[in-house]
């Protein structure tokens, strides 16, 4: 055999062996049941076979490490996200993940042993790529040509996802095996993060209508409380088994006098924190029409003559995109907040707003983090009062269910505590809690959230007041499965202002994907008898996106010790 046989014989092998390293993760996660499809695209063929052969023609012992390092980290990201969310990998969730970066990282160490096989098939490609690079047989024939025609092609790959439509975009991510997933979303994460707001066109579908409400007593505070990441169905006001909400489970059973707690399930107004929270302090109802409303619930304080404060264990940006908490006597995020070892931004909320001075007309928004993962961080001072459930199978799944029902303690003291905060007043106070989106827990397949599926929108939403027979307090109780919108709506009639939207529909609600005003697609929901619901997707232009889905809440509960209809 002449020598450039040989080399030929050996560069054809290697380019085998990286194609077969590479396609490991693809072929073991497909033989355990993961809906992930690696072989059924060309575009995965093509992408794979191409990276394979310049990959193994490519010199330069620490360039080739470099590349391994990229495609670990490509792996590892994606891998973890199917484990994690039970679904492909989105642009919109690689965005999300940047912007939360602390988080992100803090919750892969808090679940590792949920993340020790994807992290483990990531890891055993990049060594065994490091090791076939090593080999001393398989170094000839290799070139910084290559190397160079490596770098261009990564980056023309990148420029073509860069320059895709952009409806293409801001749509879920069509490529659904590891090896070029994640570099996909990512790119297109960053697109979508500069995509225009929705066509001028859109924004004539809807107006707000405001006319003022009457504030009986002329005095009222009112108190909004936006919880994180909490699940209705694992609530023991709902029904649950394990005593996950005992402190707003004897609030409800038991309010002191002249109290009285009603308690729903409904919808919030988006699958992420990004999502909801905007919406809510916008009053929206067509996701897409945001950005150009000018609405915010802080101006309707304002013209109520209402003083206002903002309290949020998260980060400062939700509410500057929602416009900021306009004319609040005093507003703290995360970033303000001295959290220590001993306790957490979430458990100083309570304590701020006790320190909210008296006066004729006052409204609090407190954002809490509870129970966000990881779900044993966010209460410190009382971390050691909550019971700590176990799995009562071993099995990973009850494991993490455990893990969030544990930390569902958590979010019920630092409500109830807020709550507490009132107790004493003798004017008319309103306190809604709700939360920004569901945290899934295996029902219909799916964990966690940032899942564009109506089941990650179905919350906890909830009126506690010391006026019962007040109209809010009729209204609310006259609601069938709350929506975000028409709990704002209440919230500014307590205020003062009753808020419309021109060809609003009771049937139909909205909800948003990842991102808020339908800039990662949103929902359209329409409500049918016996608590069925018929889902439509759209894209932000507002072109049908997929096709329509149907869901039954028919065995979730409406109230507690009630099941739906």
């Amino acid at each position: 055999m002449t020598s450039f046989s040989r080399i030929f014989a050996k560069k054809i092998l290697e380019i085998a062996l990286v194609a077969a390293i590479l396609s490991i993760p693809d072929v073991i996660f497909s033989c355990l049941g993961w809906d992930i499809s690696p072989f059924r695209t060309k575009e995965y063929f093509v992408t794979l076979l191409s990276f394979s052969v310049l990959f193994a023609l490519s010199a330069g012992t620490w360039f080739r490490i470099l590349i391994v390092v990229l495609v670990f980290l490509n792996q590892a990201i994606w891998l973890s996200s199917l484990v994690y969310f039970g679904a492909p990998l989105t642009p919109e969730q690689v965005r999300l993940f940047f912007s939360d970066t602390a988080d992100s990282v803090s919750t892969g160490l808090q679940v590792q042993s949920e993340f020790l096989l994807p992290m483990l098939l990531a890891l055993a490609t990049a060594v065994l790529l490091v090791a076939l690079s090593l080999i001393r047989p398989l170094r000839s024939g290799r070139s910084w040509a290559f190397s160079l025609l490596l770098v261009v092609a990564l980056g023309g790959v990148a420029a073509r996802w860069e320059l895709h439509k952009l409806p293409s975009v801001v749509q879920a991510n069509a490529y659904s095996a590891s090896f070029i997933s994640s570099a996909n979303a990512g790119v297109l994460a960053y697109r979508a993060s500069r995509a225009p707001a929705p066509p001028a066109s859109l924004n004539g579908l809807a107006d707000h209508i405001f006319d003022k409400a009457d504030i009986p007593e002329g005095r009222a505070t009112v108190v909004f409380v936006m919880g994180e990441s909490i699940n209705p169905v694992r609530m023991s006001l709902f029904g649950a088994a394990r005593q996950t909400t005992p402190r707003l489970d004897h609030l409800f059973r038991e309010p002191p006098a002249g109290w009285r707690m009603f308690a729903k399930i409904g919808f919030s107004g988006g699958v992420a924190t990004l999502a909801s929270v905007p919406s809510a302090l916008r009053l929206v109802y067509f996701p897409n029409l945001a950005e150009r409303q000018p609405v915010n619930i802080f101006d309707i304080a304002k013209d109520g003559d209402f003083a206002s404060y903002y309290y949020s264990a998260q980060a400062i940006h939700t509410m500057q995109i929602a416009g900021g908490a306009r004319h609040a006597l005093q507003s703290k995020t995360v970033e303000t907040y001295d959290e220590t070892a001993e306790k957490s931004a979430e458990e100083s909320l309570a304590d701020d707003v006790k320190d909210v001075p008296a006066a004729e007309r006052r409204f609090i928004y407190v954002h809490q983090r509870a129970d966000h993962e990881p779900y044993l961080d966010n209460c410190k001072k009382y971390a050691g009062e909550f019971q700590v459930f176990t799995s009562p199978d071993g099995s990973a799944d009850e494991a993490r269910r455990a893990r969030y029902d544990t930390g569902l303690q958590c979010w019920d003291r630092s409500t109830s505590d807020i709550i507490a905060t009132m107790l004493a007043e003798k004017d008319p106070v309103y306190i809604f809690v709700t939360s920004d989106h569901n945290e899934l827990m295996g029902e219909d397949g799916l964990w966690g959230h940032l899942i564009r599926h109506l089941r990650t929108a179905v919350v906890p939403v909830m009126l506690m007041t010391n006026r019962p027979d007040s109209a809010i307090a009729t209204a609310f109780r006259q609601l069938d499965r709350p929506t975000q919108f028409q709990l704002m709506q209440l919230t500014a009639q307590a205020m003062g202002k009753t808020v419309a939207i021109k060809q609003y529909d009771p049937s139909v609600f909205y909800v948003n994907g990842t991102m808020p005003f339908g800039q990662a697609k949103y929902m359209k929901v329409e409500r049918q008898p016996d608590d069925q619901y018929q889902i439509s997707h759209f894209a932000s232009d507002g072109s049908p996106a997929e096709p329509p889905e149907h869901l039954s809440l028919k065995g979730v509960p409406k109230e507690p010790g009630h099941l739906g209809s």
